[in-house]
């Protein structure tokens, strides 16, 4: 008899703490481990060690801000005018800035996380109107202010190497890290919403976007195509000719200024 009932007395001890641990599991007061994830000052931080390891390797020469005080005051002017929108997520969380690399033979443009921009030089000659400009500018803003650049980097190299870019940690993959913003291309739909959102952020800007597709499908080699690509450059072209515009009496920079920029790099 005695044995029984210690048995049962086991039995429901056990069955407490069973309905207990499943209690607690559940209560929304207990505090459960959260998923680490890139804070707005952690992609800030990114964007100014980027800028220090872009600057410390001999691939990438940047113009001096100083020297080309004229062409930066241009593309200072041009991120502040796109970037004033409701429709980005950090409009007023990054310190959007536009970089120039010194290559003449490079035909492309990157964003790093934090909103920082970076624009070939051959690319900025190779553009040959304002509203081509600014509908590639407001692509890489996308692509910053999305959150598509962070989740490239995370893919490849993982959360914890861009915590520790974050805190200024020297890591070793450095030289990789920039060839990965540079050179591997970004996945379809990440670029099909980007050339969405692009479009009308450009849009709300009074910029027309016939100007660019007439910019693609004379430039079909640049290597900013290569780098966000979609199926193919007419899929692109059908896409943007198919976009509708209402605002497009609304021209709000000078078309003779992206001329008057070219002429001070």
């Amino acid at each position: 008899m005695l044995q029984n009932y210690l048995i049962k007395t086991k039995q429901l001890l056990l069955l407490g703490c069973i309905c207990s641990f499943i209690f607690s599991a559940c209560n929304a007061d207990i505090e459960l481990p959260q998923v680490m994830e890139l804070t707005v000052e952690d992609r800030q931080n990114i964007a100014n060690r980027l800028l220090e390891i872009i600057t410390a390797n001999e691939t990438y020469e940047i113009l001096d801000r100083d020297e080309y005080a004229e062409a930066y005051q241009y593309l200072d002017n041009s991120v502040g005018f796109l970037t004033d929108s409701e429709l980005l997520t950090n409009r007023n969380n990054y310190n959007w800035k536009v970089h120039i690399i010194n290559d003449d033979e490079g035909t492309n443009a990157f964003a790093t996380p934090g909103g920082y921009i970076y624009f070939d030089t051959g690319l900025l000659k190779t553009i040959d109107s304002e509203a081509a400009f600014i509908h590639l500018l407001a692509n890489e803003i996308t692509y910053a202010d999305k959150g598509f650049v962070s989740q490239k980097l995370q893919d490849n190299y993982g959360l914890q190497l861009l915590l520790d870019l974050a805190l200024g940690s020297t890591v070793a993959t450095a030289e990789e890290l920039l060839n990965t913003l540079y050179n591997q291309p970004f996945d379809l739909s990440s670029v099909e919403e980007a050339d969405n959102f692009m479009l009308e952020l450009a849009c709300q800007k009074g910029y027309d976007a016939d100007l660019f597709k007439w910019f693609l499908q004379n430039n079909s080699t640049i290597t900013w195509l290569d780098i966000h690509p979609t199926n193919s450059l007419d899929t692109r072209l059908n896409f943007i000719l198919d976009y509708e515009c209402s605002t497009l009496d609304s021209m709000s920079i000078s078309m003779d200024t992206y001329e008057e920029f070219l002429n001070n790099l």
